[in-house]
């Protein structure tokens, strides 16, 4: 109801997810309706997490994901103090922040049944919450990604996947930075097994324009050799998630050079931005895909209240639609059906319109002539 939705909307001051995707699909109803058409995606009653994400994820962080909340409440009234949302005041029990941490590189180390104990085990941060709300926002955001690939290739058309949870720092076992489960990931293996059963080109690349690195994405395919990945993002000694995103990360095995990290310096504007965009989708037509997914962070944004903490990037107005026109260009002789996933973005009063033109200048981009 309304009541929750706003209690969720309000468990952390930086990430509120339900509102920013509520945004989103308001203004490009408001600014492109000419263009774009609004489809609900069906959500089964029995839409199976654990079946649809095995293929990228650990059965087991899904799973803790399915049952956490069920685990936790049943632990109250009197929760651990440590594991609560610092000053919640909601009518709901308090959403489950991380408090224990494990040694993952430690193989003396297992998965505790304690839910506190695993949200350690499976979270790399302390700021991820588990709310009430999650298991069916989450099969919510799986529905549409399953219902805008078919869109896209059924089409050969653009579709926005409006999730409401970003997924790009989740890797194969591990969830962390507002993400639990990578929608970008399996999106990009749908489109591949759709395009298998088509005999299509089943070589998809992923694009990541966050501000922050898709790390989980990169390495969710680092040893895959027909996924390419290519992420634009703040550099990795500046910023969250540290680490990864790398130039020199390129990948391994069968999927070394599947990887392109380009890190840019914090205030980069759309100057610099430009250029870095343009390396990307070059690498990207070099590898000709059948496919293509967008990681659409509008973290970029000047001012972004998560991104200014380090550093932040100085794109604004205008520049949204050239960063889809600069895009869409590359796909005016031979269209590849795109999905785009939204990620961050954490400026509210213009996270929507930022949306609306990307994909608006997309559109325009694509048109010859």
């Amino acid at each position: 109801d309304s009541e929750t939705k706003s209690e969720q909307n309000d468990v952390d001051r930086h990430n509120k997810p339900r509102l920013r995707r509520s945004l989103i699909i308001s203004a490009f109803i408001e600014k492109y309706s000419h263009l774009v058409q609004v489809i609900n995606a069906p959500v089964p009653s029995n839409c199976d997490l654990v079946g649809l994400y095995s293929s990228v994820h650990d059965v087991g962080m899904i799973q803790f994901l399915v049952n956490s909340w069920s685990k936790w409440k049943a632990m109250g009234p009197n929760w651990d103090s440590d594991c609560c949302q610092p000053g919640w005041k909601g009518n709901t029990p308090p959403p489950l922040v991380p408090c224990h941490a494990a040694f993952r590189r430690d193989g003396i180390e297992r998965v505790s049944s304690n839910v506190m104990g695993a949200f350690g085990y499976y979270c790399t941060d302390s700021l991820t919450p588990i709310v009430e709300s999650l298991v069916t926002e989450l099969q919510e955001d799986a529905s549409i990604i399953c219902e805008a690939v078919n869109l896209a290739l059924l089409r050969n058309s653009v579709v926005y996947a409006a999730t409401t949870h970003p997924g790009h720092h989740s890797n194969f076992d591990n969830f962390g930075g507002y993400c639990y489960l990578n929608n970008a990931a399996l999106c990009a293996t749908l489109m591949q097994k759709r395009l298998d059963d088509t005999a299509g080109n089943r070589r998809v690349a992923i694009i990541d324009i966050d501000y922050h690195c898709g790390n989980g994405t990169a390495s969710i395919f680092y040893r895959v050799p027909d996924v390419f990945f290519t992420s634009i993002h703040c550099d990795p000694e500046i910023e969250y998630p540290f680490n990864a995103g790398y130039e020199d990360q390129i990948g391994e095995g069968a999927g070394k050079g599947t990887t392109l990290h380009v890190p840019l310096a914090p205030g980069a504007t759309w100057e610099d931005y430009k250029p870095a965009l343009e390396k990307a989708m070059n690498a990207i037509m070099e590898f000709d895909v059948g496919g293509l997914v967008v990681s659409m962070g509008l973290d970029t944004y000047e001012g972004d209240s998560v991104s200014v903490r380090k550093g932040g990037f100085k794109l604004r107005g205008n520049d949204y639609v050239e960063l889809g026109k600069t895009m869409g260009r590359y796909m005016k002789d031979s269209f590849i059906p795109t999905v785009f996933v939204q990620e961050g973005g954490y400026k509210m009063d213009v996270v929507g319109e930022a949306a609306a033109d990307v994909l608006g200048g997309f559109s325009e981009g694509t048109m010859k002539g």
